[in-house]
């Protein structure tokens, strides 16, 4: 959008909207006095340090220092434009926004995008129930699914013509230039389009906002490929997303576990069999981008299980498997258990012929996914040193990515012994680069006046102090800008009555985190010092400004008596003299 949000729009829907309600949909809170605590969703613990304050209707992380309004969440939770957030929150508060132009070709070729995918998605299903869905029905059952499943999840069918989609597309502006670049549609060589997916039972992939983002096709017989997934566009990444997260995603919180699968039809079976935390790629190896988008569902003991083929003929594709998971496991520092399927099975085959608890029991019998890895890559008993060293290299390269030094210290150990090596051999590697708990998206490191940024902290922390300042006039000597335009904010804040939290989230995110820190609590400010601490730092910064003040009129003081102006010496002299007897003789 273009222009500026009404303040009133803004405190309309922070009023409606309760934080810890916003963040509870991505991370498992737990109350703990006047605050909820739980895992930070934007880095890797295993100890709550992410606090929520409904009352002051702000979130702080003490671990990679996260923090800001139900706006910045959002923000940072699901990568959006400020704007973005605003109007996902307006919508959840029943907020009508004002007319506003939209800000850009970006954001609103992006909306149109997601509205396409969701009519062919709307399309694809209908279809499913037409007469010419009839094969897809019958296979659908033949597979086992139920009604409900099938509607749960959206799926639906792309007749085999070629041009059901592109004719029903057809009297709609842009719609078939839109759904060229979805990959929905293709461009023949004489120009014209055919449908990309044709004779394919659809599964529609959604996003952590339930926006369809791609699909998933699947033929009804053994043609090739057997599936076929949309290529990557605005909206859709591969590596970042995962089949079934959106109707997963409470039965995740409430177990604490996730399944991960490869196969669009395993989601569906075990979720129908009492399995409905399963999720699955989508058609590339596991990443760790994945697993971090399950991270805000669990909680700090989610388990995430792997299925892997028993029999000799997957062993060495398993391998390979077990090789990605553990990856990306360690990658996001999560904890990972596989299981063997007997020979001849996949997921959906093993539980529509032994059912849920038997399935429940052989993921329960699992292997923590180290122990498979390490089995995978230990040679055997007597191989040469050769064979030993190169399984310590592979292991090593895995373990230097481990962001949780409690992990790595853990799977260090584990290796070694299994491996017959020395520990040190992956410290050694790993020393270069020590976990850190900034998360990616973190900005750069920012050095701000001291005195400056803690008289900031004050203020946001004691409106007394923040009344104080602006009768002293201190905000006029400060060297950092935004500082400056922050302490004035909050003073704004204060003097209406607000709460300085709706002065945060129009902030950078490095000095919002600041700022919510000493709003929540930290051993900076402690009761009753703010006053103290204010009144040091504002003597400061006021220092420093006369020491400046005086070493400018003793510079002009020299160049007056380098050109030999002695009236103009004279007053130098004066007002230079008039400041130190002031500063009580400091220079």
């Amino acid at each position: 959008m273009a222009g500026r949000i009404p303040d009133e729009t803004l405190h309309a829907i922070r009023d409606r909207v309760s934080l810890v309600e916003v963040v509870s949909s991505y991370v498992s809170l737990k109350r703990a006095g006047r605050n909820h605590l739980g895992l930070c969703p934007f880095h890797s613990e295993k100890t709550p340090s992410f606090t929520v304050n409904e009352e002051r209707g702000l979130f702080h992380c003490f671990g990679c220092g996260a923090g800001g309004t139900v706006f910045t969440f959002l923000m940072r939770i699901e990568r959006l434009e400020f704007p973005e957030a605003v109007e996902q929150l307006a919508k959840r508060a029943g907020v009508t926004l004002p007319e506003r132009e939209r800000d850009g070709a970006a954001s609103t070729l992006r909306e149109r995008l997601y509205e396409l995918n969701q009519r062919a998605a709307r399309f694809f299903q209908q279809v499913l129930q037409s007469p010419a869905g009839a094969d897809a029905r019958r296979y659908l059952a033949q597979r086992g699914l139920a009604a409900e499943i099938i509607g749960r999840y959206g799926v639906g069918f792309a007749p085999p013509t070629g041009t059901a989609l592109a004719a029903a597309l057809a009297s709609q502006r842009d719609a078939r230039d839109l759904a060229l670049q979805l990959g929905l549609l293709g461009r023949r060589q004489d120009g014209g389009v055919y449908d990309r997916f044709r004779g394919r039972v659809m599964f529609p992939i959604r996003d952590r906002r339930e926006r369809v983002v791609g699909f998933g096709g699947r033929t009804l017989g053994g043609d090739e490929p057997k599936y076929l997934n949309s290529p990557e566009s605005p909206v859709f990444r591969k590596g970042d997303g995962l089949y079934g997260l959106v109707e997963a995603r409470e039965a995740i919180r409430a177990a604490d576990r996730v399944v991960v699968v490869e196969g669009y039809m395993d989601v569906l079976l075990l979720a129908q069999n009492g399995i409905p935390y399963t999720v699955a790629v989508l058609g590339t190896a596991l990443t760790a981008a994945q697993l971090l988008a399950l991270r805000p569902f669990g909680g700090e003991d989610l388990t995430v299980f792997f299925f892997f083929d028993g029999d000799q003929a997957g062993r060495k594709a398993a391998k390979r498997a077990c090789a990605e998971a553990f990856k990306a496991c360690v990658d996001a520092g999560m904890w990972g258990k596989g299981a063997f399927l007997p020979e001849g099975f996949d997921p959906d085959s093993y539980v529509r012929q032994h059912g849920g608890p038997a399935t429940l029991a052989l993921l329960d019998g699992g292997r923590p996914l180290a122990d498979f890895y390490l089995d995978c890559v230990a040679p055997p008993a007597g191989a040469p040193l050769s064979q030993r060293a190169r399984a310590a290299e592979e292991v090593k390269e895995i373990l230097s990515a481990a962001k949780s030094q409690v992990q790595f210290e853990l799977l260090a150990q584990q290796a070694a012994v299994r491996l017959g090596v020395s520990d040190e051999l992956f410290r050694r590697r790993h020393a270069g680069a020590q976990p850190s708990v900034q998360p990616a998206t973190s900005p750069p490191a920012r050095q701000w006046p001291v005195s400056e940024l803690l008289l900031v902290e004050t203020m946001a922390a004691d409106p007394d102090v923040a009344l104080w300042v602006a009768e002293r006039g201190t905000l006029a000597l400060f060297e950092d800008v935004e500082l400056m335009q922050a302490g004035q904010r909050l003073i704004d804040r204060w003097q209406e009555g607000g709460d300085p939290a709706h002065a945060i989230e129009v902030l950078s995110p490095a000095l919002a985190s600041r700022l919510t820190a000493a709003l929540l609590g930290t051993d900076s400010i402690g009761e009753g010092n703010a006053r103290r601490i204010a009144e040091d730092c504002a003597a400061r910064i006021h220092a420093r400004a006369e020491r400046r003040t005086r070493q400018a009129i003793a510079a002009e003081l020299r160049q007056a008596e380098g050109r030999g102006d002695e009236q103009g010496s004279l007053e130098k002299l004066t007002s230079l003299n008039q400041l130190l007897r002031r500063a009580g003789g400091v220079t």
